[in-house]
Protein backbone atom coordinates (compact mmCIF):
# COMPACT_ATOMS: atom_id res chain seq x y z
CA UNK A 1 0.00 0.00 0.00
CA UNK A 2 0.88 3.31 -0.89
CA UNK A 3 2.86 5.05 2.10
CA UNK A 4 1.28 8.58 2.41
CA UNK A 5 3.22 11.67 3.53
CA UNK A 6 -0.35 12.60 5.06
CA UNK A 7 -2.31 9.87 6.21
CA UNK A 8 -5.81 10.60 6.60
CA UNK A 9 -6.06 8.49 10.13
CA UNK A 10 -3.00 10.52 11.01
CA UNK A 11 -4.42 13.98 10.24
CA UNK A 12 -7.78 13.43 11.87
CA UNK A 13 -6.29 12.35 15.01
CA UNK A 14 -3.98 15.31 15.00
CA UNK A 15 -6.71 17.87 14.18
CA UNK A 16 -9.27 16.47 16.98
CA UNK A 17 -6.32 16.15 19.42
CA UNK A 18 -5.92 20.21 18.60
CA UNK A 19 -9.40 20.94 17.94
CA UNK A 20 -10.74 19.38 21.62
CA UNK A 21 -7.33 20.80 23.58
CA UNK A 22 -8.56 24.58 22.12
CA UNK A 23 -11.87 23.83 23.24
CA UNK A 24 -10.91 22.39 26.50
CA UNK A 25 -8.57 25.43 27.21
CA UNK A 26 -11.10 28.33 25.46
CA UNK A 27 -14.54 26.37 27.94
CA UNK A 28 -11.76 26.24 30.92
CA UNK A 29 -10.50 29.67 30.70
CA UNK A 30 -14.54 30.94 30.18
CA UNK A 31 -15.49 29.23 32.69
CA UNK A 32 -12.97 29.99 35.30
CA UNK A 33 -14.18 33.56 33.97
CA UNK A 34 -17.55 33.04 34.73
CA UNK A 35 -17.51 31.61 38.56
CA UNK A 36 -15.15 33.75 39.53
CA UNK A 37 -17.18 36.35 38.04
CA UNK A 38 -20.31 34.47 40.25
CA UNK A 39 -18.05 34.67 42.99
CA UNK A 40 -17.20 38.03 43.36
CA UNK A 41 -20.24 39.13 42.55
CA UNK A 42 -21.79 36.97 45.10
CA UNK A 43 -19.68 38.40 47.86
CA UNK A 44 -19.91 41.82 46.79
CA UNK A 45 -23.36 41.89 47.65
CA UNK A 46 -23.33 40.12 50.69
CA UNK A 47 -20.49 42.86 51.68
CA UNK A 48 -22.91 45.85 50.37
CA UNK A 49 -25.35 43.99 52.52
CA UNK A 50 -23.14 44.06 55.81
CA UNK A 51 -22.68 47.66 54.89
CA UNK A 52 -25.76 48.61 54.64
CA UNK A 53 -26.84 47.22 57.56
CA UNK A 54 -23.56 48.64 59.77
CA UNK A 55 -24.37 52.11 58.44
CA UNK A 56 -28.37 51.99 59.32
CA UNK A 57 -26.82 51.79 63.11
CA UNK A 58 -25.06 55.01 62.72
CA UNK A 59 -25.90 58.25 63.46
CA UNK A 60 -23.90 60.27 60.81
CA UNK A 61 -24.04 63.58 63.17
CA UNK A 62 -23.46 62.56 65.96
CA UNK A 63 -20.42 60.60 64.39
CA UNK A 64 -19.06 63.99 63.45
CA UNK A 65 -19.38 65.30 66.52
CA UNK A 66 -17.21 62.16 68.06
CA UNK A 67 -14.66 63.02 65.52
CA UNK A 68 -14.32 66.45 65.97
CA UNK A 69 -14.19 65.82 70.12
CA UNK A 70 -12.27 62.35 69.81
CA UNK A 71 -15.27 61.53 72.81
CA UNK A 72 -17.37 58.29 72.47
CA UNK A 73 -21.00 58.84 73.08
CA UNK A 74 -23.70 56.59 73.68
CA UNK A 75 -25.05 56.24 70.53
CA UNK A 76 -21.47 55.64 69.56
CA UNK A 77 -20.79 52.88 71.59
CA UNK A 78 -24.59 52.15 71.01
CA UNK A 79 -22.95 51.08 66.98
CA UNK A 80 -19.60 50.05 68.13
CA UNK A 81 -21.81 47.36 70.14
CA UNK A 82 -23.53 46.54 67.23
CA UNK A 83 -20.74 45.86 64.92
CA UNK A 84 -19.17 43.74 67.15
CA UNK A 85 -21.89 41.65 67.74
CA UNK A 86 -21.54 41.12 63.89
CA UNK A 87 -17.64 40.27 64.25
CA UNK A 88 -18.89 37.83 66.81
CA UNK A 89 -21.43 35.91 64.69
CA UNK A 90 -20.33 35.97 61.25
CA UNK A 91 -16.77 34.62 60.80
CA UNK A 92 -16.12 35.24 57.28
CA UNK A 93 -15.95 39.64 58.20
CA UNK A 94 -11.92 39.90 58.88
CA UNK A 95 -12.26 43.81 59.56
CA UNK A 96 -15.18 46.17 60.06
CA UNK A 97 -13.91 49.29 60.24
CA UNK A 98 -14.46 53.40 59.77
CA UNK A 99 -11.70 55.46 58.95
CA UNK A 100 -11.52 59.42 57.96
CA UNK A 101 -8.71 60.03 55.01
CA UNK A 102 -6.36 62.97 56.16
CA UNK A 103 -3.77 63.40 53.36
CA UNK A 104 -2.19 60.51 50.80
CA UNK A 105 1.29 60.75 52.10
CA UNK A 106 3.08 57.34 53.60
CA UNK A 107 2.54 58.13 57.31
CA UNK A 108 -0.52 60.29 59.46
CA UNK A 109 -2.55 59.54 56.27
CA UNK A 110 -5.78 58.20 58.35
CA UNK A 111 -7.14 58.52 61.04
CA UNK A 112 -9.21 55.49 63.02
CA UNK A 113 -12.87 56.18 63.75
CA UNK A 114 -14.37 53.03 64.91
CA UNK A 115 -13.00 49.51 65.11
CA UNK A 116 -15.19 46.56 65.57
CA UNK A 117 -13.43 43.73 67.57
CA UNK A 118 -14.78 40.08 68.57
CA UNK A 119 -15.26 39.65 72.10
CA UNK A 120 -11.66 37.88 72.91
CA UNK A 121 -9.92 41.08 70.76
CA UNK A 122 -12.07 43.76 72.71
CA UNK A 123 -12.33 42.31 76.46
CA UNK A 124 -9.56 40.28 76.84
CA UNK A 125 -6.37 40.69 74.39
CA UNK A 126 -6.81 44.49 73.67
CA UNK A 127 -2.96 44.88 71.90
CA UNK A 128 -3.53 46.19 69.27
CA UNK A 129 -7.16 47.21 69.03
CA UNK A 130 -7.71 51.02 67.16
CA UNK A 131 -9.78 53.69 69.23
CA UNK A 132 -11.45 57.01 67.88
CA UNK A 133 -8.97 59.56 67.45
CA UNK A 134 -5.52 57.06 66.49
CA UNK A 135 -3.50 57.70 63.75
CA UNK A 136 -2.06 56.13 61.46
CA UNK A 137 1.84 55.89 60.42
CA UNK A 138 2.46 52.92 58.05
CA UNK A 139 -0.72 51.00 57.96
CA UNK A 140 -2.08 52.93 54.92
CA UNK A 141 0.19 53.36 51.40
CA UNK A 142 -0.37 56.54 49.71
CA UNK A 143 -2.66 54.24 47.36
CA UNK A 144 -4.76 53.26 49.38
CA UNK A 145 -5.11 56.55 51.63
CA UNK A 146 -5.73 57.97 48.12
CA UNK A 147 -8.55 55.87 47.21
CA UNK A 148 -10.48 55.98 50.63
CA UNK A 149 -10.18 59.71 50.27
CA UNK A 150 -11.63 59.14 46.20
CA UNK A 151 -14.30 56.89 47.86
CA UNK A 152 -14.99 59.66 50.62
CA UNK A 153 -15.49 62.58 47.69
CA UNK A 154 -17.85 59.76 45.55
CA UNK A 155 -21.66 59.00 45.72
CA UNK A 156 -22.75 56.34 47.83
CA UNK A 157 -21.92 53.70 45.44
CA UNK A 158 -20.34 50.79 47.24
CA UNK A 159 -16.50 50.63 46.40
CA UNK A 160 -14.86 47.19 46.17
CA UNK A 161 -10.86 46.53 45.85
CA UNK A 162 -8.52 44.44 47.14
CA UNK A 163 -5.88 45.23 49.12
CA UNK A 164 -2.53 43.76 50.58
CA UNK A 165 -1.73 43.12 54.30
CA UNK A 166 0.92 42.09 56.27
CA UNK A 167 -1.79 39.46 57.62
CA UNK A 168 -2.73 38.57 53.73
CA UNK A 169 -5.24 39.66 50.93
CA UNK A 170 -8.00 40.97 51.66
CA UNK A 171 -11.28 41.96 49.86
CA UNK A 172 -12.64 45.42 50.39
CA UNK A 173 -15.60 47.01 50.43
CA UNK A 174 -16.16 51.02 51.22
CA UNK A 175 -19.02 53.84 51.33
CA UNK A 176 -19.18 57.12 52.85
CA UNK A 177 -21.17 57.98 56.26
CA UNK A 178 -22.56 60.76 55.72
CA UNK A 179 -24.45 63.44 58.29
CA UNK A 180 -28.13 64.41 57.66
CA UNK A 181 -26.82 67.60 54.98
CA UNK A 182 -25.64 65.09 52.97
CA UNK A 183 -21.63 65.33 53.88
CA UNK A 184 -19.25 62.65 54.51
CA UNK A 185 -17.59 62.56 57.43
CA UNK A 186 -15.61 59.39 57.21
CA UNK A 187 -15.54 56.01 55.38
CA UNK A 188 -17.17 52.74 56.52
CA UNK A 189 -15.16 49.60 55.43
CA UNK A 190 -15.58 45.48 55.73
CA UNK A 191 -12.39 43.43 54.89
CA UNK A 192 -13.30 40.07 53.81
CA UNK A 193 -10.53 37.56 53.97
CA UNK A 194 -9.64 36.09 50.63
CA UNK A 195 -8.11 32.69 51.42
CA UNK A 196 -10.90 31.27 51.32
CA UNK A 197 -12.26 33.03 48.47
CA UNK A 198 -8.94 31.92 46.50
CA UNK A 199 -9.13 28.28 47.54
CA UNK A 200 -12.71 28.27 46.35
CA UNK A 201 -12.03 30.04 42.82
CA UNK A 202 -8.63 27.42 42.70
CA UNK A 203 -10.47 24.45 43.64
CA UNK A 204 -13.48 24.46 40.71
CA UNK A 205 -11.19 25.62 38.25
CA UNK A 206 -9.03 22.17 38.75
CA UNK A 207 -11.85 20.73 39.44
CA UNK A 208 -13.60 22.07 36.25
CA UNK A 209 -10.49 21.65 34.15
CA UNK A 210 -10.26 18.15 35.39
CA UNK A 211 -13.93 17.26 33.99
CA UNK A 212 -13.19 19.09 30.57
CA UNK A 213 -10.55 17.30 29.98
CA UNK A 214 -11.88 14.26 30.80
CA UNK A 215 -14.77 14.81 28.81
CA UNK A 216 -12.30 15.81 25.78
CA UNK A 217 -10.76 12.60 26.04
CA UNK A 218 -13.28 11.13 26.35
CA UNK A 219 -15.10 12.80 22.92
CA UNK A 220 -11.74 12.35 21.21
CA UNK A 221 -11.62 8.70 21.76
CA UNK A 222 -15.67 8.26 20.49
CA UNK A 223 -14.90 10.04 17.61
CA UNK A 224 -11.35 8.09 16.49
CA UNK A 225 -13.06 5.36 17.04
CA UNK A 226 -16.19 6.22 15.28
CA UNK A 227 -14.20 8.08 11.98
CA UNK A 228 -12.22 5.08 12.21
CA UNK A 229 -14.99 2.62 11.60
CA UNK A 230 -16.98 4.84 8.87
CA UNK A 231 -14.00 6.69 7.05
CA UNK A 232 -10.56 5.70 7.38
CA UNK A 233 -10.78 2.23 7.91
CA UNK A 234 -13.14 1.80 4.96
CA UNK A 235 -11.38 4.40 2.33
CA UNK A 236 -7.88 2.66 2.96
CA UNK A 237 -9.89 -1.19 2.55
CA UNK A 238 -10.91 0.50 -1.12
CA UNK A 239 -7.62 2.12 -1.70
CA UNK A 240 -6.12 -1.71 -1.63
CA UNK A 241 -8.63 -2.79 -3.27
CA UNK A 242 -8.05 -0.34 -6.01
CA UNK A 243 -4.17 -0.67 -6.01
CA UNK A 244 -4.81 -4.77 -5.98
CA UNK A 245 -6.90 -4.11 -9.24
CA UNK A 246 -4.41 -2.00 -11.08
CA UNK A 247 -1.28 -4.47 -10.38
CA UNK A 248 -3.57 -7.04 -11.40
CA UNK A 249 -4.50 -5.22 -14.70
CA UNK A 250 -1.37 -4.17 -15.74
CA UNK A 251 -0.47 -6.02 -19.51
CA UNK A 252 -3.17 -7.93 -18.69
CA UNK A 253 -4.50 -9.74 -21.87
CA UNK A 254 -7.34 -11.30 -21.00
CA UNK A 255 -10.35 -8.87 -20.45
CA UNK A 256 -11.96 -11.37 -18.09
CA UNK A 257 -9.61 -11.39 -15.67
CA UNK A 258 -10.17 -7.46 -14.94
CA UNK A 259 -12.53 -7.83 -12.18
CA UNK A 260 -12.57 -5.31 -9.36
CA UNK A 261 -13.17 -7.23 -5.87
CA UNK A 262 -14.81 -4.31 -4.08
CA UNK A 263 -14.36 -4.62 -0.26
CA UNK A 264 -17.30 -4.68 2.35
CA UNK A 265 -17.59 -1.63 3.10
CA UNK A 266 -21.72 -1.20 4.62
CA UNK A 267 -21.43 2.99 6.29
CA UNK A 268 -24.65 4.26 5.19
CA UNK A 269 -22.67 7.35 3.88
CA UNK A 270 -20.48 8.97 1.52
CA UNK A 271 -17.81 6.48 1.38
CA UNK A 272 -19.78 2.72 0.68
CA UNK A 273 -21.84 6.14 -2.03
CA UNK A 274 -18.13 5.98 -3.02
CA UNK A 275 -17.25 2.20 -2.97
CA UNK A 276 -20.06 1.84 -5.25
CA UNK A 277 -19.09 4.51 -7.50
CA UNK A 278 -15.80 2.81 -8.27
CA UNK A 279 -17.24 -0.55 -8.58
CA UNK A 280 -19.81 0.36 -11.45
CA UNK A 281 -16.89 2.52 -12.94
CA UNK A 282 -14.74 -0.58 -13.31
CA UNK A 283 -17.37 -2.49 -14.71
CA UNK A 284 -17.79 0.42 -17.40
CA UNK A 285 -13.90 0.69 -18.21
CA UNK A 286 -14.32 -3.35 -18.22
CA UNK A 287 -16.93 -3.71 -21.32
CA UNK A 288 -15.24 -0.16 -22.92
CA UNK A 289 -11.73 -1.98 -22.95
CA UNK A 290 -13.74 -5.60 -24.27
CA UNK A 291 -15.12 -3.50 -27.12
CA UNK A 292 -11.51 -1.89 -27.36
CA UNK A 293 -9.44 -4.84 -27.82
CA UNK A 294 -12.52 -6.25 -30.08
CA UNK A 295 -12.03 -3.86 -32.41
CA UNK A 296 -8.06 -3.73 -31.81
CA UNK A 297 -7.88 -7.08 -33.35
CA UNK A 298 -10.22 -6.45 -35.93
CA UNK A 299 -8.25 -3.62 -37.06
CA UNK A 300 -4.48 -5.30 -36.52
CA UNK A 301 -5.76 -8.32 -38.22
CA UNK A 302 -6.64 -6.07 -41.47
CA UNK A 303 -3.83 -4.38 -41.17
CA UNK A 304 -1.13 -5.85 -39.70
CA UNK A 305 0.23 -7.15 -42.56
CA UNK A 306 0.28 -3.98 -44.50
CA UNK A 307 1.04 -1.24 -42.95
CA UNK A 308 1.59 -1.30 -39.26
CA UNK A 309 4.62 -3.34 -37.26
CA UNK A 310 3.12 -5.55 -34.85
CA UNK A 311 5.32 -5.14 -31.82
CA UNK A 312 6.17 -1.62 -31.71
CA UNK A 313 2.50 -0.29 -32.94
CA UNK A 314 4.58 1.99 -35.68
CA UNK A 315 4.43 1.76 -39.54
CA UNK A 316 6.43 -0.63 -41.25
CA UNK A 317 8.52 -1.15 -44.02
CA UNK A 318 5.65 -1.53 -46.73
CA UNK A 319 4.07 2.20 -45.38
CA UNK A 320 7.65 3.56 -45.09
CA UNK A 321 7.67 2.31 -49.35
CA UNK A 322 4.29 3.41 -50.26
CA UNK A 323 5.34 6.83 -47.88
CA UNK A 324 9.07 7.45 -49.86
CA UNK A 325 7.16 7.05 -52.80
CA UNK A 326 4.74 10.18 -52.17
CA UNK A 327 7.41 12.13 -51.50
CA UNK A 328 9.40 11.57 -54.23
CA UNK A 329 6.37 13.21 -56.48
CA UNK A 330 6.45 15.69 -54.08
CA UNK A 331 10.57 16.16 -54.87
CA UNK A 332 9.32 16.54 -58.67
CA UNK A 333 6.99 19.03 -58.30
CA UNK A 334 9.82 21.50 -56.50
CA UNK A 335 9.69 20.64 -52.56
CA UNK A 336 13.02 19.89 -51.23
CA UNK A 337 12.38 20.28 -47.52
CA UNK A 338 12.54 17.05 -46.47
CA UNK A 339 15.26 15.07 -44.28
CA UNK A 340 15.94 11.66 -42.99
CA UNK A 341 17.02 10.08 -39.69
CA UNK A 342 18.10 6.91 -39.43
CA UNK A 343 18.04 5.16 -35.67
CA UNK A 344 19.70 1.61 -34.70
CA UNK A 345 19.40 0.00 -31.00
CA UNK A 346 22.61 -1.28 -30.17
CA UNK A 347 23.18 -4.26 -28.80
CA UNK A 348 20.02 -6.44 -29.11
CA UNK A 349 21.61 -9.42 -29.75
CA UNK A 350 23.58 -9.46 -26.75
CA UNK A 351 20.27 -8.67 -25.02
CA UNK A 352 18.27 -11.44 -26.94
CA UNK A 353 21.08 -13.76 -25.78
CA UNK A 354 21.55 -12.99 -22.85
CA UNK A 355 18.11 -12.07 -21.42
CA UNK A 356 16.18 -13.54 -24.28
CA UNK A 357 13.79 -12.39 -27.17
CA UNK A 358 11.54 -10.95 -25.11
CA UNK A 359 13.20 -8.77 -23.10
CA UNK A 360 14.97 -7.67 -26.56
CA UNK A 361 11.12 -7.17 -27.91
CA UNK A 362 10.47 -4.82 -24.63
CA UNK A 363 14.41 -2.55 -25.58
CA UNK A 364 12.81 -2.18 -29.11
CA UNK A 365 9.96 -0.94 -27.80
CA UNK A 366 11.22 1.51 -25.32
CA UNK A 367 13.45 2.86 -28.01
CA UNK A 368 10.67 3.09 -30.26
CA UNK A 369 8.20 5.18 -27.69
CA UNK A 370 11.26 7.42 -26.69
CA UNK A 371 11.85 8.28 -31.03
CA UNK A 372 7.93 8.88 -31.15
CA UNK A 373 8.33 11.13 -27.94
CA UNK A 374 11.56 13.20 -28.89
CA UNK A 375 10.15 13.57 -32.96
CA UNK A 376 6.66 13.98 -32.30
CA UNK A 377 6.05 16.09 -35.17
CA UNK A 378 7.05 13.50 -37.86
CA UNK A 379 6.42 9.54 -39.32
CA UNK A 380 8.44 7.28 -37.67
CA UNK A 381 8.55 3.51 -39.12
CA UNK A 382 10.21 0.29 -37.91
CA UNK A 383 12.08 -0.87 -41.14
CA UNK A 384 14.19 -3.72 -39.55
CA UNK A 385 14.17 -5.81 -36.32
CA UNK A 386 16.36 -2.91 -34.71
CA UNK A 387 16.43 -0.33 -37.18
CA UNK A 388 13.93 3.03 -37.44
CA UNK A 389 13.93 5.85 -40.14
CA UNK A 390 12.40 8.96 -39.38
CA UNK A 391 11.06 11.28 -42.24
CA UNK A 392 11.91 14.77 -40.93
CA UNK A 393 8.79 17.20 -41.06
CA UNK A 394 8.17 20.20 -39.91
CA UNK A 395 9.69 21.46 -36.52
CA UNK A 396 11.48 18.25 -36.29
CA UNK A 397 13.78 19.27 -39.45
CA UNK A 398 14.59 22.93 -38.67
CA UNK A 399 15.34 21.61 -34.73
CA UNK A 400 17.01 18.50 -35.45
CA UNK A 401 20.58 19.42 -33.85
CA UNK A 402 18.59 20.30 -30.63
CA UNK A 403 16.43 17.08 -30.93
CA UNK A 404 19.19 15.08 -31.58
CA UNK A 405 21.17 16.71 -28.19
CA UNK A 406 17.71 15.88 -26.67
CA UNK A 407 17.57 12.33 -27.58
CA UNK A 408 21.04 11.65 -26.59
CA UNK A 409 20.36 12.84 -23.04
CA UNK A 410 17.50 10.75 -22.39
CA UNK A 411 19.30 7.72 -23.47
CA UNK A 412 22.29 8.98 -21.11
CA UNK A 413 19.49 9.32 -18.44
CA UNK A 414 18.33 5.50 -18.74
CA UNK A 415 22.08 4.92 -18.87
CA UNK A 416 22.76 5.97 -15.76
CA UNK A 417 19.24 5.13 -13.81
CA UNK A 418 20.27 2.53 -11.22
CA UNK A 419 16.77 1.08 -10.97
CA UNK A 420 16.38 0.59 -14.55
CA UNK A 421 16.73 -3.18 -15.54
CA UNK A 422 19.50 -3.87 -18.19
CA UNK A 423 16.77 -4.30 -21.43
CA UNK A 424 15.33 -0.64 -20.15
CA UNK A 425 18.86 1.32 -20.47
CA UNK A 426 18.70 1.27 -24.05
CA UNK A 427 21.63 2.76 -26.35
CA UNK A 428 20.74 4.20 -29.84
CA UNK A 429 22.67 5.27 -32.77
CA UNK A 430 21.29 7.89 -34.73
CA UNK A 431 22.25 9.95 -37.90
CA UNK A 432 20.48 12.30 -40.52
CA UNK A 433 20.67 13.17 -43.69
CA UNK A 434 18.88 15.60 -45.37
CA UNK A 435 17.56 16.12 -49.75
CA UNK A 436 19.92 18.35 -51.67
CA UNK A 437 18.86 19.30 -55.06
CA UNK A 438 21.45 18.82 -57.62
CA UNK A 439 23.37 16.16 -55.25
CA UNK A 440 20.38 13.27 -54.46
CA UNK A 441 18.54 12.30 -57.38
CA UNK A 442 15.97 10.60 -55.22
CA UNK A 443 15.45 9.55 -51.63
CA UNK A 444 17.59 6.72 -51.87
CA UNK A 445 20.40 8.46 -51.85
CA UNK A 446 19.48 10.58 -48.88
CA UNK A 447 18.51 7.24 -46.84
CA UNK A 448 22.43 5.90 -47.95
CA UNK A 449 23.92 9.33 -46.72
CA UNK A 450 21.84 9.20 -43.51
CA UNK A 451 22.72 5.38 -43.11
CA UNK A 452 26.26 6.20 -43.00
CA UNK A 453 25.94 8.68 -40.27
CA UNK A 454 24.51 6.34 -38.19
CA UNK A 455 26.72 4.25 -38.66
CA UNK A 456 29.62 6.55 -37.67
CA UNK A 457 27.78 7.69 -34.76
CA UNK A 458 27.74 4.02 -33.56
CA UNK A 459 31.21 3.90 -34.24
CA UNK A 460 32.35 6.82 -32.08
CA UNK A 461 29.86 5.61 -29.20
CA UNK A 462 31.60 2.09 -29.61
CA UNK A 463 35.13 4.29 -28.99
CA UNK A 464 33.84 6.12 -26.08
CA UNK A 465 33.03 2.88 -24.02
CA UNK A 466 35.81 1.54 -25.29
Amino acid sequence: MKNHRKPLNRSITIGCIIFIILLCVLLSIANHLLFTNYVYDDYQTYIRELLHVSLSQIDGDDLKDCIESKEESEKYKASLLYMDNLMDHIDDIHYLYAVLPLNTNDTGNMMSVFSAERYYDRYVDTEGNLYLGWISEDEFDPETAALFAKIMEGDDTVTYFEENTEWGIDYTGAIPIRDSDGNAVAVLALDIDMTFLKEQILEHAIVNILLVTLTGIGFIMVFLLWSRKNITKPIVALEQSAERFVDHSQGQRDVKALDFVAPEIHTDNEVEALSDAVVKMTEYMREYVTDVVSAEKKAANMQELANRDALTGIRNKTAYDHEIKKIEVRLQDGETKVGLAMVDLNYLKKLNDTYGHEKGNLAIQKLCRLVCTVFDHSPVFRIGGDEFVIILCGNDYDNYEALTEQFAAELQKMADDPALEPWEKVSASIGAAFYEPGKDDNMESVFARADQAMYENKVAMKAVRE
